[in-house]
Formats: C-alpha cells, sequence, structure tokens
C-alpha cells in the first residue's frame, strides 16, 4: 500500500469529510493507493463518496446572486437546460482518479467553462448560417485567422462559465463505469490484436448530472442569435466527452 498524502493531511480529511468539497476530494480523497483490486476499490469508494455530496448552502447562495446579476435582459441572454443522460466535462484534467471533471474552485460545483461553450456555438453557427462570414466574425472575433495584430478582433458576445443548477432532489455528481475490452490492444497502440476472447475491465469514473444555466452578454440582438445557435448546439450535438455514446446532450429545461 502507497501513502499519497502526509499523515497529518490525511487525519486532516477525515475532519474535512464531515462537509466536504467534491474538488478537495478529487484532488486530495485519496489517501493510499495499492496494486490490483485494492487500487480499484478505493477508487470506487471515492467516486461514490463525490457522488453523494450535496450542492451545499454556498453554492446556492451564490448561485441566486448569479441569478440575479444577470437578470437584464437588455445585456443578458440566460437558458436552462438540463442533460438528456449524463455529461463527461474536463475528463483531461488531472486528477488522483485518472478522470478529471470541470470544477468551480470555491464551490466544488460542476461547471461548464463559457471557452467550450463559445467553440461550440461557432461551430453550429458556420454549419447553420454559412456564408454569414461578417456576422460570425462580430460574434466571435477572427483571432484565428488575422495575420497582422492590427486585424485582431475579439467577439462581440461573451460566454460565460454554465452553473450547475442547484435542486434539492438530484446530487450534482454520479458514478459511471466504463469497460473497455481491449487493454492489450490500445496499450500497445494497435500492435497486439484485439479479440472477441479479452476480457472487459471495468473502469469507475466521475459524471455529472442535472441541469445548467447559459448566460451569454452583449447587444440584446446578437446575443440573442448566439443563444439561438448555441441552444440548438447543446439539443442537437452536445458537449464534452463520450457524445458517439450519447453523453453531454442537451433537453429543455
Amino acid at each position: 500500500m502507497t501513502a499519497l498524502t502526509r499523515t497529518a493531511l490525511a487525519e486532516l480529511s477525515a475532519v474535512l469529510t464531515v462537509d466536504p468539497n467534491a474538488g478537495w476530494l478529487l484532488r486530495r480523497g485519496l489517501i493510499s493507493w495499492g496494486e490490483g483490486e485494492s487500487g480499484g476499490e478505493a477508487k470506487r469508494k471515492l467516486i461514490n463518496q463525490i457522488a453523494n455530496v450535496p450542492a451545499p448552502e454556498a453554492y446556492r447562495l451564490a448561485f441566486d446572486r448569479w441569478q440575479r446579476s444577470v437578470a437584464d435582459r437588455q445585456r443578458f441572454q440566460s437558458m436552462r437546460l438540463r442533460l438528456e443522460s449524463r455529461l463527461y466535462i474536463g475528463l483531461s484534467r488531472d486528477s488522483a482518479l485518472e478522470t478529471g471533471v470541470a470544477l468551480q474552485h470555491a464551490y466544488g460545483m460542476p461547471m461548464i467553462p463559457g471557452s467550450a461553450l463559445k467553440g461550440l456555438a461557432r461551430a453550429g453557427f458556420g454549419s447553420w448560417l454559412a456564408g454569414q462570414d461578417q456576422a460570425l466574425r462580430y460574434l466571435f472575433g477572427n483571432d484565428h485567422d488575422a495575420t497582422d495584430p492590427a486585424d485582431l478582433e475579439s467577439g462581440a458576445v461573451v460566454f460565460h462559465d454554465a452553473w450547475w443548477v442547484p435542486d434539492p432532489k438530484t446530487k450534482p455528481f454520479v458514478g459511471e463505469i466504463v469497460t473497455p475490452h481491449h487493454g492489450d490492444y490500445y496499450g500497445s497502440e494497435g500492435h497486439k490484436p484485439a479479440t472477441d476472447f479479452d476480457s472487459p475491465v471495468p473502469a469507475p469514473q466521475l459524471a455529472v448530472q442535472g441541469s445548467f444555466l447559459f448566460v451569454i452578454e452583449g447587444d440584446s440582438g446578437w446575443a440573442t442569435l448566439a443563444a439561438t445557435v448555441l441552444k440548438q448546439a447543446l439539443l442537437q450535438r452536445g458537449i464534452g466527452g463520450k457524445r458517439s455514446s450519447g453523453y453531454g446532450c442537451f433537453l429543455e429545461a
């Protein structure tokens, strides 16, 4: 068994788990690691612990404050959408669990980065409103193709991070199991063949469930257009990882 934290921090963790922050658990909750089945069991226990963390009262108050601050319809366009299934967002972020998730640092609650939403909306705009180059440039800027620094333009609207909507009936996190069947094939970069005799290896992971509040800031007309494009992209394309397996798609709240 390998200790992953100093003894003092391991003792402190017992106190902090009384009212835990999911972000802290994700980074520091794995106290020790063993090889084989014991290591997998430690991951499963930690994921189950995080999945049982409710939204703290401080987050509920912060969410209410955020809602009030974006209530001006002349400046902000907001919408609530709920996940059709579950969401993988921030999978590649560093984590002791080897499966990350995008979190608000202060509250440890899930969020969808505004940069990801902007990229999704831009892709949707290019597909559904092809040929509208001036509108595309105005909404999203042109830093990807400008050759002269003087020609750089930022987008006319701001895609804010999407906040998870507090719900007393729903916890934000949920445990998932992924069972890759061909570990030797992927581990050898294709040099070992994948066969029907390969055994699945259950891999516990952490996903997000529930609803999110999406907010776009800017001129009323342009923000409305951007919100419409983003909404259709979230409903039809989804966001995050494993979308081909049905994750990350949204429905009307």
